[in-house]
């Protein structure tokens, strides 16, 4: 097997890209079952308190209150189904959960490339994934910063060229470099390093 695709099948099975997202997240939701289990059962126990069941207990018919005869039964069942139904969701809230939190740790790494002064990157995501939207947005912002500063780097080297020359004719192509110049890059807001004319 091609060492590629044994990277890639292992990297599959990792299930933890942003694992304190993923976590904080499961936790939440258990917690919040739980709450949704207790609150079922008390409120059941507040309904039946006022009314009287009768059933078998080995063989000898009892009379109690509905609260007290299905109490123990009860509280079984909702604590089997909060359990069964929170491993459950656990695991396809883990397994779903790549479609958020690759997106998200991708987004991170291309933002951090980009902050280092690589405008060249793009972000790429799966037809499964989420936030397809965001990644298009940033597509092209990353793209119209690409050209933006592509243009500002051709202007400048034309104005380097044309100073170098030191040619007196030249001095309206000078003029004209620093107004092109000056608008590309006028087209940025900044907090800091600005100062009006």
């Amino acid at each position: 097997m091609d060492i590629r695709v044994k990277k890639t099948m292992l990297r599959r099975r990792n299930y933890f890209i942003k694992k304190k997202f993923q976590v904080d997240f499961s936790y939440r939701f258990i917690i919040l079952l739980l709450l949704e289990a207790a609150a079922i059962a008390g409120l059941f126990m507040y309904i039946s308190s006022n009314t009287l069941t009768t059933g078998y207990s080995n063989s000898t018919l009892t009379i109690k209150h509905t609260s007290d005869f299905f109490f123990v039964p009860f509280l079984l069942i909702v604590a089997i189904v909060a359990i069964g139904i929170g491993i459950a969701t656990m695991v396809v809230f883990i397994l779903l959960s790549h479609r958020i939190a690759g997106p998200l740790y991708r987004f991170e790494k291309i933002i951090n490339e980009i902050g280092a002064g690589d405008l060249t990157k793009r972000i790429s995501l799966r037809k499964t994934d989420q936030l397809i939207e965001l990644k298009e947005a940033l597509n092209i912002l990353m793209e119209s910063l690409d050209q933006r500063l592509g243009r500002i780097k051709n202007n400048a080297a034309q104005l380097r060229e044309l100073i170098t020359k030191n040619d007196p004719s030249d001095r309206d192509k000078i003029y004209k470099a620093i107004e092109l110049l000056k608008k590309e890059i006028d087209h940025f807001k900044v907090a800091s390093g600005s100062r009006e004319e």
